[in-house]
């Protein structure tokens, strides 16, 4: 993450909390040189090796940097939060394995230094906390017959309607896609492209939140940065209050 990334986040949650109780007000860098220390943290080296080896131990050098060193006016906490989730997703990693509850504690102790009794272990409690809450994304589909599909589709509140030689897909009562029954017996797989297909067409994909781990029935979330914060948005909204 870059120094222009982190403040194109801080002037996202600006907007977003503009017209809000909890505005972030002023927004704006109150200091560019702990700003540029916090970005440039997590590539930290030592005698030619790295200071932060994995994805984990640099998402939490970077959220302790920008919570610890207050780089803007306001918003500190959200900016560290959303930055950190954000970092992560690009590194193919969701973090889900935790309630709204637990997160806004996190997020609370490690600005309060309350994360662990010892300050010089912050960094390594911060990272095997996100490591222990944190999973890889699933991309990637597979082989699905009629009825795995239509369990599925049900759980995203399709309706997969058998009318024999096709198949209606319904929602709130009225049809949206209309797929072919594979096979004589209409028992055949329908192919990973096939699958890749129709859920780009029912909005089922990574861009609108369904990624396939979420897709195929496990849970999952996708990356981009309102998504990531309108998952978590009660954490947000707690963390404006603080």
């Amino acid at each position: 993450m870059n120094v222009e990334e982190v403040k194109n986040i801080h002037f996202f949650l600006a907007d977003h909390y503009a017209s809000t109780d909890d505005p972030i007000s002023p927004p704006g860098v109150k200091d560019h040189g702990l700003l540029e220390s916090a970005c440039a943290r997590p590539n930290m080296t030592a005698c030619q090796k790295e200071m932060f080896e994995t994805q984990f131990d640099k998402a939490a050098a970077l959220f302790h940097s920008i919570i610890s060193n207050h780089c803007f006016h306001n918003g500190n906490k959200r900016t560290a939060l959303l930055s950190t989730l954000y970092f992560l997703s690009l590194n193919n990693y969701w973090v889900e394995g935790c309630s709204d509850d637990e997160l806004f504690e996190f997020t609370r102790k490690t600005a309060a230094h309350e994360i662990c009794p010892n300050r010089d272990d912050e960094i390594s409690c911060i990272s095997k906390w996100f490591s222990e809450h944190s999973r890889k994304v699933v991309k990637g589909d597979k082989n699905l017959k009629f009825n795995d599909l239509k369990e599925v589709l049900a759980q995203f509140d399709f309706e997969l309607i058998d009318d024999g030689f096709t198949c209606s897909i319904k929602k709130d009562g009225e049809e949206v896609e209309k797929i072919i029954k594979r096979g004589k017996q209409g028992h055949n797989d329908y192919d990973p492209a096939y699958i890749a297909g129709l859920r780009k067409k029912l909005d089922l994909t990574p861009e609108k939140g369904i990624d396939s781990a979420r897709f195929y029935g496990q849970r999952g979330i996708d990356i981009q940065l309102n998504d990531l914060m309108q998952l978590r948005i009660d954490v947000f909204n707690r963390l404006a209050r603080t």
